[in-house]
């Protein structure tokens, strides 16, 4: 099978290395299938937006990665970026190989995602799933339970010597199996690896035969018996969200394991800015407080920090984009200066990546607010490093954005 990397917001045609129009038509039925919400279509093309990861086409895998400098492209580095920065926001299992050796291997998300949750339902197998009581009814020549008077006279006037009971019966038929076989059916479908295909189908052997359920938008609260579940179900819940859509509904043979920038980037400085003031209990970071606006309409920041000092309210907002000359956009600044209102703070910012140390932030006051007329708000365009210079991630930046803002 063939890869192609490519770069968010870079456009690919048909032709181009190993794309071909089939290609093309699978990631269109693919993006209908959300919205068209992950990619811009062209004409016999593709523009890329802020979702990277990885694709898989049929004869074909894409990996598309971040990139926000001006420099040559370069995959090693921002394929670390990306695995690094969802390791740190919790995206990636902390038991994941180093993130430096899955660097040197284009399209290794994908396969370590799948590698690990095979491994943890290999281990769940080998110490025994658990049962659980279930209410089943049936319809059977021998009475046990409850008998259904209502259904009993209703299916079996005729068939006396029939049955129509609930009962509770002890065995593995629950939906955390249901959830860990959907899981490793899709895993069987999308591993590349001969070895992955073999294991996945190994444990669908010897996994109970139960009936596929709807995927929840949240995880299902876990009992204290049901504790050792947590890691698989958690990677089971991800690939059956991201690896969409359903590839036995043969709609398309397309597979997608793709995350927003905007929302990775708000989780990882959020994660970096709650380890800065881990030892600071007089500074706060709460993340995503909603406000109303107008009627029932609310607006959120994506992050707001309460420092020691009297009204020490700072508002910000990420931006995973690299705005032109270096200058945010109206929008952006009147956004800040309703939460600058709504919040009471005197200081917004607006946060962007830097990852070539070529760009400097800027300041400045807001027009003076008949409402507020003897308060000055600011709002700030700030560039965080997200790169050190010998291409790694940049794990200290909440440290020095913390003390940016004290300083602001």
């Amino acid at each position: 099978m063939s890869t192609l990397t490519c770069f968010e917001y870079s456009i690919l045609r048909v032709g181009q290395g190993e794309f071909q129009l089939r290609h093309f038509q699978e990631l269109a039925r693919l993006n209908e299938r959300h919205g068209n919400s992950w990619f811009t279509m062209l004409d016999r093309g593709v523009r890329f937006t802020s979702y990277v990861g990885v694709i898989q086409l049929p004869g074909l895998l894409l990996e598309i990665l971040p990139k926000t400098d001006r420099a040559a492209p370069n995959e090693k580095r921002w394929r670390r970026a990306l695995l690094e920065m969802l390791r740190r926001s919790g995206q990636l299992p902390v038991a994941a190989p180093t993130v430096a050796a899955l660097a040197e291997r284009p399209l290794a998300l994908l396969e370590l995602y799948i590698r690990l949750f095979i491994e943890q339902c290999d281990i769940l197998l080998r110490h025994g799933l658990s049962k659980r009581y279930r209410a089943k009814t049936s319809n059977g020549l021998a009475l046990k339970g409850q008998l259904l008077f209502a259904q009993q006279l209703k299916h079996n006037l005729v068939h006396q010597e029939h049955f129509y009971t609930r009962h509770q019966e002890y065995d593995q038929e629950h939906h955390l199996h249901s959830f860990l076989r959907m899981a490793l059916g899709l895993a069987v479908k999308v591993a590349q690896g001969p070895g992955l295909v073999c294991r996945a189908q190994a444990l669908l052997l010897h996994w109970p035969e139960v009936p596929p359920i709807a995927v929840p938008a949240s995880r299902p609260v876990l009992s204290r018996q049901m504790e050792r579940y947590g890691p698989a179900l958690d990677l089971a819940l991800l690939l059956l969200r991201h690896l969409s859509p359903d590839l036995a509904k043969g709609e398309t043979q397309a597979a997608a394991l793709l995350f927003d920038m905007n929302r990775l980037f708000e989780q990882y400085v959020a994660q970096q800015l709650r380890s800065a003031v881990a030892a600071d209990s007089s500074t706060t970071v709460q993340v995503q407080n909603r406000a109303v606006f107008w009627d029932d309409l609310t607006v959120r920041p994506d992050l707001i920090i309460k420092l020691a000092e009297p009204n020490g309210v700072f508002i910000l907002d990420t931006k995973w984009k690299v705005p032109d000359n270096e200058r945010p956009a109206a929008s952006d600044l009147q956004q800040l200066y309703a939460y600058c209102h709504l919040w009471g703070a005197k200081h917004a910012m607006l946060l962007y990546p830097n990852s070539d140390g070529q760009r400097e932030g800027r300041r400045a006051t807001y027009g003076a607010s008949q409402w507020l007329p003897t308060t000055h708000l600011e709002g700030h365009c700030c560039f965080l490093n997200i790169i050190k210079p010998d291409g790694s991630l940049n794990t200290n930046c909440g440290t020095d954005l913390l003390a940016l803002i004290e300083k602001l």
